[in-house]
């Protein structure tokens, strides 16, 4: 008997201790070399994480993190070696057409469309597969239509759609069925600026602001991820490394922390008192319309922050201004994705 939706619980998916893994070689003779038992490499390690109803929660690695596998068994398209994953309470694993009845998937696989046949035409087809028919199939496909701006181009042929324009076709084809739960893979890739900009306020604003619905998010783009996401799990190797609202892995970052100063003058005096402040790892200095700018890369530390201070206000020497540079995403997500020997 199928699970049913457990309607009582704030998680919308639950994955626990996930593992897949796929053959190194294919092909009769490897079966035949290695008497039916090919060898196999592991691409996710023991994936746990839980999406909350009506979150946003994006995926974030670099190629080969294991985004797009993962992304492919939360939407029941690729079968786990072990592991649990429930979908909106379903047993995705057991009960597969249960849990795809509550998903949208939304990739950038071209040749998933027909392309003699028109946008129209082909969203009528996928969503008679679906389940959505007659008047209500030709009233949601307007909707989703109009929301992807590609009213215009309702009745060419995919095959004269520019990639942008097939990429927005792919959101109006998860959107068809209304359901509670989006899976998107890099939605606003090959898109221009100005719509992947309208189909990230979409999918912020009206699909999981005004609609409530969930959005998973496997993306590249740090700032897409940072700007948009409720949650990001960063994948490295197939591993989870990092799971959290983006601010909170801002506030767990310990790299170098980068000051700028401004100074009225500067001598070698004061850069040999700063070069030997504890912890100084980057001392660079130019001149701009302000006095003399000093960018300065040191280890988090209170006493090193008093040091620099004092090193560089010494003899007389006036502090113009003082900035901390922002930890950007791309340095915090370099550090946590950063491959070392250990990983080798």
């Amino acid at each position: 008997m199928p699970d049913s939706p457990d309607v009582n619980t704030g998680a919308m998916i639950v994955v626990d201790r996930l593992v897949k893994s796929f053959p190194t070689m294919y092909g009769i003779m490897p079966t035949i070399k290695h008497f039916g038992r090919i060898p196999r490499r592991e691409v996710l390690h023991s994936i746990s994480l839980s999406v909350r109803r009506g979150e946003l929660f994006g995926l974030l690695g670099a190629n080969g993190a294991g985004k797009t596998t993962l992304l492919k068994m939360l939407a029941t398209l690729s079968i786990p070696d072990s592991g649990t994953i429930r979908i909106d309470g379903i047993n995705a694993v057991r009960s597969p057409m249960a849990a795809k009845r509550r998903i949208g998937l939304c990739t950038s696989e071209e040749r998933s469309f027909y392309f003699r046949l028109s946008a129209r035409q082909n969203l009528e087809f996928f969503g008679t597969l679906m389940g959505v028919r007659g008047r209500s199939l030709r009233k949601r496909i307007k909707e989703v239509i109009r929301m992807v701006d590609l009213e215009s181009a309702m009745d060419r042929p995919f095959s004269g759609f520019s990639s942008g324009m097939r990429q927005r076709l792919t959101v109006a084809r998860a959107l068809i069925a209304d359901p509670p739960l989006l899976f998107f893979d890099e939605p606003t890739r090959a898109v221009d600026p100005v719509h992947a900009e309208e189909l990230r306020r979409m999918i912020r604003d009206d699909l999981v602001g005004k609609m409530g619905k969930t959005v998973v998010l496997a993306t590249n783009l740090l700032d897409e991820a940072w700007t948009l996401c409720d949650t990001i799990a960063v994948l490295k190797q197939g591993e989870v490394v990092a799971c959290g609202p983006p601010n909170s892995l801002d506030t767990n970052f310990t790299r170098m922390l980068r000051y700028q100063i401004v100074v009225d003058q500067l001598d070698d005096a004061l850069v040999e008192r700063a070069k030997a402040i504890p912890g100084l790892s980057l001392f660079e200095s130019s001149i701009s319309a302000e006095g003399f700018v000093l960018d300065i890369e040191i280890a988090p530390s209170e006493l090193s922050l008093t040091q620099l201070l004092s090193a560089v206000s010494s003899n007389g020497a006036t502090v113009r201004a003082f900035r901390t540079e922002a930890v950007r995403p791309i340095d915090i997500f370099s550090d946590l994705i950063r491959v070392t020997d250990n990983d080798e």
